[in-house]
């Protein structure tokens, strides 16, 4: 604000400069003219002044020679006079029109032809710078009135920039008045806005607290959540690929769902189990495919785990080898093999001889994940437990491989 009021007075200052140098400029200026037409004007009157002399003398000469040529009673022509007077006359003349050449005459009656013409030439030279002086003076007179008139104009432009300066100085109180009392009342909002702000910032820091420890009791759930959710698939939970159809104890035989339409091969083991109340799953013994028809097969009892319950006709069966639409794909997790028999390489081998394929890690394509000795810290049981693939155990794979 200080700066713009200083801006203010500094501009007015530069403004009254400029009309007082525009001013001084003009009335130098009417001065130099006055000056002028007054010098010319001088030198007109000089002129007309000497032109007058040279009249009245030249009509004096010209009384005394008509005297000369009237005569006097009692005196007579001086001849040699007159003619002296004659040849400087000629001089004269010739001096008055301008000529460097004098003139001469050979009588007072061409004298007086040619001093009377010199008389008009004369007069009517006075004539004109009678004329072309009160031509200056009136150029003069008019120069002064114009300068005269100027000068009120100016005086009167002055006046009213004083009045419009004056007219400032007064809006200029009144800003600043306001200025003051606008800042004053600012400095009243920004304090009243920082006391807001500081209850604003006391409230978004309690708020965003609050919200913090929230958010971590929400992410501490969810990460709770995610363990419920994400269990380990095990053989146990995958669904049935068939189910028996009949069962001949005295033959140790019997007839499954699954055939030639579904890719079903000789050989193949399945896992017979049964569901009960509740959806609980038992195990209950395995079947090996004897004879292959379209729509179902012959299969051998293998084993029977409870007499009292043994495999009956509507039970469901299961194999990791079975895939009516591709070839199982397997991956082992862990160091070593544990059941003292097969090792880890003599497991692959078995798992190819079934048709499944042995991959070195976990994909969208992987079916079971063997688990063997120090399995629970590998990638891939991780992986498998994140992707939702079946976790075959060791001794599972063996039920399906050692017979």
């Amino acid at each position: 604000m200080a700066r713009n009021q200083g801006g203010a007075q500094l501009s007015f200052l530069i403004v009254s400069l400029i009309l007082n140098l525009g001013l001084a400029f003009v009335i130098f200026s009417m001065n130099g003219e006055y000056q002028r037409e007054l010098s010319s004007k001088i030198d007109a009157k000089e002129k007309l002044d000497l032109k007058s002399d040279e009249v009245k003398a030249l009509t004096e000469e010209i009384f005394g020679m008509r005297n000369l040529i009237q005569g006097a009673d009692d005196l007579a022509v001086p001849t040699d006079e007159v003619q002296s007077l004659i040849d400087k006359a000629g001089s004269e003349i010739a001096t008055a029109k301008g000529s460097s050449n004098p003139r001469s005459y050979a009588s007072l009656t061409d004298l007086y032809s040619d001093s009377i013409d010199t008389i008009r030439f004369l007069n009517n030279e006075l004539n004109s710078q009678r004329s072309l002086a009160e031509a200056k003076d009136q150029e003069f007179m008019e120069t002064v009135t114009s300068k005269s008139n100027l000068g009120s104009q100016l005086n009167e432009e002055i006046d009213g920039l004083r009045g419009e300066v004056n007219d400032f100085q007064v809006q200029l109180e009144q800003s600043r008045s306001r200025a003051r009392e606008e800042s004053t009342r600012l400095l009243e909002e920004n304090e009243q806005l920082v006391q807001d702000h500081s209850a604003m910032v006391y409230k978004l820091q309690r708020d965003l607290s609050i919200t913090q420890n929230l958010l971590q009791r929400s992410n501490d759930r969810i990460e709770e959540l995610k363990r419920e959710i994400v269990r380990e698939q095990t053989f146990a939970m995958i669904e049935p690929d068939g189910e028996i159809l009949n069962v001949s104890e005295e033959l140790g035989k019997a007839w499954i769902s699954l055939g030639t339409k579904n890719k079903l091969r000789r050989g193949l083991v399945f896992d017979v189990f049964a569901y009960q109340k509740g959806g609980k799953r038992i195990s209950k013994g395995r079947v090996e495919v004897l004879k292959v028809e379209s729509d179902f097969s012959e299969v051998a009892v293998l084993e029977n785990l409870d007499r009292f319950n043994p495999i009956s006709a509507g039970d469901q069966i299961t194999s990791p080898f079975f895939d009516q639409s591709d070839v199982p794909h397997f991956v082992f997790a862990g160091e070593v093999a544990t059941n003292g028999k097969y090792s880890v390489e003599d497991m692959v081998r078995k798992i190819e001889l079934f048709g499944g394929v042995v991959s070195t890690s976990v994909a969208l394509d992987t079916d079971f994940v063997v688990a063997v000795k120090g399995y629970e810290e590998t990638e891939e049981y991780g992986l498998a437990r994140d992707l939702g693939v079946t976790i075959l155990r060791e001794q599972e794979l063996l039920d399906f491989i050692d017979f």
